[in-house]
């Protein structure tokens, strides 16, 4: 079996605008510990990192739209441009979502790798809230909910991070980063705590890795390498059955980052676990769709 299936693309998205302050140095400081910890997996055989860092358009903002840096297994490069980042500018409320999604979805991604990408952001796209300056969306036509099937097609996973308190001061943000995240089968996180990035991101990368494992379980199972892979064959609900049942009799299991909600039973969270789930059927599915286009390529 190839170790190709054990590498992991990992993209930060963050929003550098001034509301994101109390968020984005932490992220900086963190950054080295989420790597650190994400490759001490022993799935993850190799591990690169990119960034995409946003503001807004002008003449709302006149520093930078987008800057995007490649991924690289390189992480001092990247611990670089994590701490050129800072917190300033963006004009209105709503930022330029669209167009750092279309960066991201741009990156070189590994065919074999998992590709994730965390969104972190504090403010909704263009076009979903009333009085925005662009109510069609961004002067650049770009939009967020084509950017995300864009990603589900890829076989790219959008994680979103929307920061509380200040996200909650728009209408529809939450509503869109939780889309944003479905549609790539990904899942949305309410922070209200900055320390709890790390967390969160490294149990999202750990979620990523173990659905590589289940990929490759089922590659194990067929006695097919990656390359044989019947891409142009529809597995039955019978045979995608019996695929998860082989798969759970091997003990395997995987794992996923579960949120704790406040005793006061507020959208925000205190904490974050990683807990094991048994493999399921839309496990083998989903495991199934994304063999078909590594083996279509």
């Amino acid at each position: 079996m190839s170790e190709k299936l054990g590498q992991l693309d990992l993209v930060f998205v963050v929003d550098n605008t001034g509301s994101m302050g109390p968020y984005i140095d932490v992220t900086k400081r963190k950054i080295l510990e989420i790597i650190r910890t994400i490759k001490k997996e022993e799935l993850c055989h190799r591990l690169r990192v990119g960034l995409v860092s946003y503001r807004d358009h002008p003449p709302e903002e006149l520093t930078f739209v987008t800057q995007k840096y490649e991924l690289s297994p390189d992480t001092g490069k990247i611990e670089q441009n994590i701490m050129q980042m800072s917190a300033d500018g963006g004009g209105d409320g709503p930022e330029a979502v669209d167009d750092a999604m279309d960066a991201a979805n741009r990156m070189e991604f590994l065919l074999d790798a998992a590709k994730v990408v965390v969104l972190v952001a504090d403010a909704p796209p263009h076009g979903v809230e009333e009085g925005d300056r662009w109510p069609d969306g961004p002067p650049s036509g770009i939009k967020w909910d084509v950017e995300a099937k864009k990603a589900y097609d890829k076989g790219i996973v959008y994680h979103t991070v929307g920061c509380f308190p200040e996200v909650k001061n728009y209408t529809h943000a939450v509503r869109v980063f939780q889309e944003i995240a479905e549609t790539t089968q990904g899942k949305f996180f309410p922070l209200n705590e900055a320390e709890l990035l790390v967390k969160i991101i490294t149990g999202v990368a750990i979620e990523e890795i173990d659905k590589i494992a289940i990929q490759k379980s089922i590659l194990e199972e067929m006695g097919v390498s990656m390359e044989e892979f019947p891409a142009d064959e529809e597995l039955t609900d019978e045979k995608i059955h019996e695929l998860a049942a082989k798969v759970r009799s091997t003990g395997m299991t995987k794992r996923a980052v579960k949120h704790a909600p406040s005793a006061a039973g507020e959208k925000e969270v205190e904490g974050f676990i990683l807990e094991p789930e048994e493999i399921s059927e839309a496990d083998i599915r989903e495991a199934v769709r994304q063999l078909k286009k590594k083996s279509d390529k």
